[in-house]
């Protein structure tokens, strides 16, 4: 298809959606800017009287037929009885100002030139409103804007144009019609609010421009340079004990023990907590010496031991908190191949994940886990037990409690309470009528029948215990039992605690 065939197409699209068709819902574009001016220049107060005199207005040109004929761009304001907004400036003329620069676009469009303010200010077409028909007399010529960074061809536009004629003359059906006459000519009121919307929001951005146009360069700030790297020294102390602070500042190698000095630390607090046992003591003088470690960077053998050691003494005393602290910087000194007891404490760590049931990290450890590690008796050991948990198989569990490897049983002493109670919901609500203690006593993993009536005791369940006889009544002890299993299965925090 030729330009001038395509020419004539939209020509005749044109006069199609013109008034004299019988189509005045089509408005030109610039009676919409028109409108947008008109409610631009009055207060929120004062758009009620607006509107009546633009429904007069427009009413009257499309009775008359003549919709498309004014020339809206330098119509006067339909300004009677209504007083104009005083913003700090002279609106009549800014809007007759504008009015002059979309007639001068006008004029360079016939030159083939857009301008670039007349593109900014155009408003927005909504989705109720057809577009215009263009029509494009000049053959293969190139329109671009006046900075030169925008272009496009007769042939896009004038595929675009027909594209929007085509929408605009199609066939409308007997509800549309209904609809169309129900709706008033002002009733898409967002598409007249977008108007002052955007005349307002380029208000506002004049005010930030500088009088001589150019923007203002900020003076540059001088940042501050961080020496990001830590300092490497060597301890000055010579004090085998020293209280424990957390820093608040750059440490000071005056109070720092060098490397020598806390090897015979360690032997002296050895020798004190087998003496002494006193834990809050010990422990203090541990998170010292791990403190003057960090400090110095020493990360060695010797580093990893006293690492173990306070882990062991606080599982001893039930100091989870204290234990997770070591048991997460020894995986980072294990990980970097330093001599120590890796296999050891990757049992406790089995172990006490099921202590926090953090299933997410079990499933990753249990991944990582090579042939050789699980050959190992504690490692062994310790995904036995998972597996008894898992099958809710308390019997199994109680035994392996009883017999757990080096220091396992310790960390199954913080969860062995609450799968009891778990255990005692199982057997009396399966067990009728009645349960002899003896039989709980090796049901549960305790070593005597006062242990374990101590124990019942304690959780309210010793009134269901027939005194003669030393039997349980299952069947009245359930509903404490159910109701002691649920309040054992708190949530468990990060550090292990209840």
């Amino acid at each position: 298809m030729t330009l001038s065939s395509k020419t004539s197409k939209t020509t005749s699209s044109s006069a199609q959606n013109s008034p004299a068709n019988g189509n005045p819902a089509v408005w030109p574009d610039s009676l919409k800017a028109y409108v947008g001016r008109c409610f631009a220049s009055v207060g929120p107060s004062q758009r009620g009287a607006m509107e009546k005199n633009l429904k007069k207005v427009i009413t009257s040109a499309i009775e008359s037929t003549s919709l498309w004929a004014i020339d809206w761009d330098t119509r006067e304001l339909p300004l009677d009885g209504i007083r104009a907004v005083d913003d700090g400036e002279d609106m009549m003329e800014k809007l007759k100002t504008d009015a002059k620069k979309r007639a001068d676009a006008k004029s360079d469009s016939a030159t083939g030139t857009v301008a670039v303010g007349a593109i900014r200010t155009s408003p927005p077409l909504p989705s109720s409103y057809k577009a215009a028909s263009i029509t494009f007399t000049k053959s293969d010529q190139q329109y671009s804007t006046t900075n030169g960074q925008a272009s496009s061809s007769i042939s896009k536009a004038t595929k675009r144009s027909a594209k929007w004629d085509q929408r605009s003359v199609e066939p409308e059906t007997t509800e549309d019609s209904a609809k169309r006459k129900k709706t008033s000519i002002f009733a898409d009121t967002n598409y007249l609010n977008s108007n002052v919307e955007q005349v307002r929001k380029e208000k506002r951005l004049l005010r930030f421009d500088s009088p001589s146009g150019n923007e203002s360069t900020p003076t540059p700030v001088a940042t501050p340079e961080y020496d990001t790297e830590p300092e490497i020294f060597v301890g000055r102390s010579m004090k085998l004990e020293k209280k424990y602070l957390r820093l608040t500042s750059a440490p000071d190698p005056e109070t720092v023990r060098p490397l020598h000095v806390l090897r015979q630390t360690l032997d002296l607090l050895k020798e004190k907590w087998k003496s002494e046992r006193n834990y809050a003591y010990i422990c203090d003088q541990f998170k010292s010496m791990r403190q003057d470690l960090t400090v110095q960077l020493i990360q060695n053998e010797f580093t990893v031991n006293v690492y173990e050691i306070h882990a062991r003494i606080a599982l001893e005393n039930g100091d989870l908190g204290e234990y997770n602290q070591c048991q997460t910087q020894l995986r980072t000194l294990y990980a970097m191949n330093i001599a120590g007891h890796p296999i050891e404490f990757l049992a406790y760590r089995i172990l006490y994940l099921l202590h926090t049931r953090n299933r997410s990290d079990m499933n990753d450890l249990l991944i990582e886990l090579t042939d050789e590690q699980k050959a190992d008796d504690s490692i062994a050991h310790a995904l036995q037990v998972r597996e008894a948990m898992t099958d809710q198989d308390y019997h199994s569990l109680m035994r392996l409690y009883l017999s757990a490897p080096n220091m396992g049983g310790y960390i199954m002493d913080s969860f062995i309470d609450r799968e009891r109670h778990a255990a005692l919901e199982i057997i009396c609500k399966a067990f009728r009528p009645d349960v002899p203690l003896r039989f709980l006593t090796d049901e549960i993993g305790f070593d005597s029948d006062k242990s374990c009536y101590e124990f019942l005791e304690k959780h309210a369940l010793n009134q269901f215990i027939d005194e003669s006889s030393l039997r349980l009544r299952a069947k009245d002890a359930y509903p404490t039992a159910q109701n002691n299993r649920m309040t054992a299965f708190k949530k468990i925090d990060i550090k292990g605690q209840i």
